[in-house]
């Protein structure tokens, strides 16, 4: 084997990539998962959970613009930075073991306490991690790892290759299979992993896979196999066991159930000891407002949250506060059963809804103008591989009452609502959770109305919106995820079987032979220019179609107290990072690298 070394390869280098050769050829183009027995969510789901891209990402501070992002020496470090203690907005995140977290802050909060093999720094950068170093034959159908010597978990055993060999194979076969996974569509593509020796993993794939270093490498929870192997049952696993990582924090409290946990420093921790000693996550009412009052150190606006213009002056304009803002990779989306059969099979109906829902409007009135209509292709706006000139179905009732007329939906008894083709009523439903905001149903809602179609809104709690979507109980439903800014494997994830399977955002009853073949054929596609290429055509289908009708991105914006810890950024392609949330900040106390 032939190794090629490929330190950092993220999409922002294939964009880099992207550029020079189009600069160079005279080419215009350019470039969640629950813990739990029963249902697995590859993140990106919380309206507080999703980071955007930080490419795009401003740090505004008024007061102390040079603390907030330029005090730093040329490696990036900050300035002599110690933090005895950070406090965030808590909730509940499930209990923070590798199989009991719930959605993206639960896995993030389980990664503090436990390692994966590579991680991820402010500009979305591979970084090593718990290895050292890694490479990738020539093929991509085999990944070597070297770990940290130095690594040990917290009752001080040292971390071996044994042991990430005991993940995958608990993982994937063992008593931890099926429980979860962040890392599940990642794992269905490795054939084997082996040890050479106590620090050299070697992984061989079943095919070259172009996402390993994010959905394995970054995303799999290394476990002891001294401790794991005894446990039946890795959902229920409480207390100490449960939480015996190699991670730079170790857990001392949990209460899910009031959305408290407390994290102390690992000082023996093989990158360095962190910089923030103390992780103390608390409930509050008010994240925004909690700020403000010092009850906790940094605040993000929730992803729908109304706050309008003359708040957010008032917030910008606080001394006290420093400010980053960014372009978003969390949209909401309204899907469509088209194993439901008419008229939701029938592209002329979802075409029709398309053109009913003014996205620029919900952008207004849902988001206040912060934010942007999210990409008809199913990628975030800012996303290296977007694809240029999609359809967007510009909001025109008129086409969408044509459209609604070819297909048969006309009122049949002069009400003003339209009925099916054979004169019976049509009330569809729209399924909603009632974690997102309840004005984008309502307003789609009103839409649907002005063209004749009387839709019932039903919001759901959280669970039964999740379940209804992992089993396509529902026509239409409003689901909100991130993950759109991360590998664009995220689309085969989403709209090909067997890889949807679980997924409560996954696309029902969505057929295209050449868009299986496309989705197979990037996944195996090392080469970023010709990948691009293949997930562009896959893009166009999604746009032609529309199983998913993306509606809106919105921007992150943080606000963080400006005395306490100034390095905080925007993670691209990592989902449940936020703002407030990648360990990379807490431990190092730099901005990339180490």
């Amino acid at each position: 084997m032939t190794p090629t070394i490929r330190f950092g390869r993220t999409l922002l280098a294939i964009l880099a990539l992207l550029a020079l050769v189009a600069s160079s050829c005279g080419d215009d183009d350019d470039t969640t998962a629950t813990g739990g027995d029963d249902t697995t969510e590859a993140e990106a789901t919380d309206e507080s959970d999703e980071p955007a891209d930080g490419a795009d990402s401003e740090t505004t501070d008024e007061s102390d613009d040079e603390a907030a992002s330029e005090t730093t020496d040329e490696d990036g470090a900050a300035a002599g930075q110690s933090v005895e203690r950070l406090r965030l907005a808590g909730g509940d995140f499930g209990y923070p073991s590798p199989f009991a977290w719930v959605r993206g802050p639960g896995w993030i909060q389980a990664g503090y306490i436990f390692d994966t093999l590579l991680w991820l720094d402010s500009t979305g950068a591979f970084i090593p991690w718990l290895a050292t170093e890694w490479s990738a034959s020539e093929d991509g159908t085999e990944w070597r790892f070297t770990l940290n010597p130095a690594a040990t978990w917290h009752d001080g055993e040292p971390v071996t290759a044994d042991d990430v060999v005991f993940t995958y194979e608990y993982m994937t076969t063992g008593a931890g299979s099926g429980k979860g996974s962040f890392a599940a569509a990642g794992l269905q593509q490795v054939a084997t992993v082996t040890a050479e020796g106590d620090h050299e993993v070697v992984f061989v794939m079943k095919q070259p896979y172009a996402a390993f270093e994010e959905d394995v490498a970054a995303s799999v929870l290394i476990l002891p196999q001294h401790i794991w192997a005894g446990i039946d049952d890795p959902a229920e696993q409480r207390g100490p066991d449960a939480t015996m990582g190699s991670g730079p924090y170790i857990l001392e409290s949990a209460d899910p159930a009031s959305g408290s946990y407390l994290y102390t420093a690992n000082e023996a921790f093989h990158v360095g000891s962190p910089v923030v000693k103390r992780l103390e996550f608390v409930p509050v009412n008010d994240e925004l407002l909690a700020v403000q009052t010092g009850e906790v150190d940094a605040a993000e606006i929730g992803l729908e949250q109304p706050i309008p213009e003359e708040q957010m002056e008032a917030f910008e304009s606080d001394d006290a506060l420093g400010m980053i803002q960014a372009a978003g990779d969390w949209n909401r989306a309204l899907h469509f059963n088209l194993a439901a059969g008419f008229p939701y099979n029938d592209i002329r109906f979802r075409h029709a809804v398309a053109y009913a829902i003014d996205r620029p409007d919900l952008v207004d009135r849902i988001l206040f103008g912060r934010g942007e209509p999210a990409s008809l292709g199913g990628l975030a706006p800012t996303h290296p591989f977007i694809a240029d000139d999609l359809p967007t179905y510009e909001h025109d009732v008129e086409e969408a009452n044509r459209l609604l007329d070819e297909v048969g939906l006309v009122d049949a008894d002069g009400d003003g609502i339209r009925d099916l083709p054979d004169g019976t009523t049509f009330n569809p439903q729209l399924k909603a959770s009632q974690r997102f905001s309840p004005d984008t149903p309502q307003l789609i809602r009103e839409y649907l109305l002005e063209v004749g179609l009387e839709v019932e809104v039903v919001i759901l709690d959280r669970a039964s919106a999740d379940e209804a979507g992992v089993q396509g109980d529902y026509t239409l439903q409003l689901h909100g995820y991130g993950n759109i800014g991360g590998d664009p494997d995220w689309l085969r994830q989403r709209f090909t079987e067997p890889a949807n399977q679980g997924l409560f955002f996954r696309s029902w009853g969505f057929e295209n032979e050449r868009f299986d073949e496309l989705a197979a054929a990037q996944l195996a596609t090392l080469d970023p220019v010709a990948r691009k290429e293949l997930v562009v055509e896959m893009q166009e289908i999604l746009a032609e179609e529309v199983p998913v009708l993306p509606l809106y991105v919105p921007d992150r914006v943080l606000f963080y107290d400006i005395d306490t810890f100034t390095n905080w950024y925007y993670t691209p392609g990592c989902a449940p990072c936020r703002g407030s949330r990648n360990k990379h900040m807490y431990v190092t106390g730099m901005t990339g690298g180490f």
